[in-house]
């Protein structure tokens, strides 16, 4: 059944244990972000068995599937109101940002008589969820006295909705404000969540602060790459998932400023149609259903991906050594954004690699 997104576990088990080594070598844990795999069950195992000892995702249905492993869960966002109870039940910690969302996750713990650990997420720049840098001592002073609730430490979210890259200072302006916190409330905060998949080239430059001890990835294991521009991580797979979609149609078709005098050929239509320029393009059977706006990269590197439709792929491939036909299957690595809607679709076949 076409199409289909093949997943191979193994490469995902071998991408965590380099990233893991990497990090953990830096005093870093590293949390295994699985919301883009519709919380696979196969691929948090993967990244258990290469390391990680946290699993989060964002979903509350992912988290119910998530809870049959052996190891802690984290709600990457805050939790709404009718799912306040169960993610205190599932889950070890999650991220907040609001005052009445602790109080809620307060009176849930309260009534399964648990501890319930929560990060605090503090704007740096991203302009998406966090505490303002100069209301966060009022606001951690407040959340210290809600029972029930454990202040587990502080993140920041980078590059998700600006796309600013995070930067050194970002992250040293986390570290300040945790000290800060921990000598005027007097409060541990063993926790600084430094961010996510963008912060690779961080690490490559030595530039990530030592009293970071936390990340969020999902894409730099799942994929093999940072996020700003796409770079691969040496010693990862970009492979772990291949999209394989059927060639429904081919033909040779003008270019589309050609496309109007094609359509007027009439008695002298061979010597009009050699005078316009055609070129060689296929139709899949892929389209905005599957993979929604994200981007397709074809492993033959002759094909261009021209437009999509909802259930319409078409790709130009003159330039291919190869003369697909229909019935023919083209291969693709999604990025992050077509890796979740494929894995989210109900269109789209799993097949698990191991």
């Amino acid at each position: 059944m076409l199409p289909a997104i093949k997943i191979n576990l193994s490469k995902i088990e071998h991408n965590t244990k380099a990233i893991v080594s990497t990090f953990n070598a830096l005093g870093i844990q590293v949390v295994g972000v699985v919301k883009a795999c519709l919380g696979n069950l196969d691929v948090a195992r993967s990244m258990v068995a290469g390391g990680v000892s946290l699993i989060a995702d964002s979903r509350l249905q992912n988290l119910e599937r998530l809870s049959a492993l052996n190891v802690p869960l984290m709600m990457l966002r805050q939790p709404m109101v009718e799912e306040v109870l169960r993610v205190v039940e599932l889950t070890e910690m999650c991220l907040v940002s609001e005052l009445k969302g602790i109080k809620m996750l307060s009176n849930a713990a309260g009534s399964v008589g648990k501890k319930y650990r929560v990060i605090v997420m503090v704007e740096t720049g991203d302009l998406r969820e966090g505490v303002l840098p100069l209301e966060l001592l009022g606001f951690m002073k407040e959340a210290s006295k809600v029972p029930w609730i454990e202040l587990a430490g502080i993140g920041a979210n980078v590059a998700c909705l600006q796309g600013v890259p995070p930067t050194s200072s970002m992250l040293e302006l986390l570290v300040d404000l945790a000290k800060k916190l921990r000598r005027r409330l007097g409060i541990d905060l063993p926790i600084i969540s430094g961010g996510n998949s963008s912060v690779w080239k961080l690490v490559e430059a030595s530039a990530i602060p030592p009293e970071i001890n936390q990340l969020r990835l999902g894409e730099a294991i799942l994929l093999g790459q940072e996020t700003i521009n796409l770079d691969p991580i040496p010693g990862t797979f970009q492979d772990s998932f291949v999209i394989e979609a059927e060639v429904i149609e081919a033909r040779e078709k003008p270019l589309p400023k050609n496309t109007i005098a094609l359509l007027k050929i009439s008695d002298d239509k061979h010597r009009k149609r050699n005078s316009i320029k055609l070129r060689k393009r296929v139709i899949l059977a892929l389209g905005i259903q599957d993979i929604g706006r994200g981007e397709l990269k074809p492993l033959d590197k002759g094909l261009q991906i021209l437009r999509r439709s909802s259930d319409h792929l078409v790709v130009d491939i003159t330039s291919s050594h190869l003369n697909y036909k229909v019935g023919d299957k083209i291969s693709f690595i999604p990025t992050y954004e077509a890796l979740l809607a494929a894995m989210t679709s109900p269109f789209v076949k799993k097949v698990l690699l191991r």
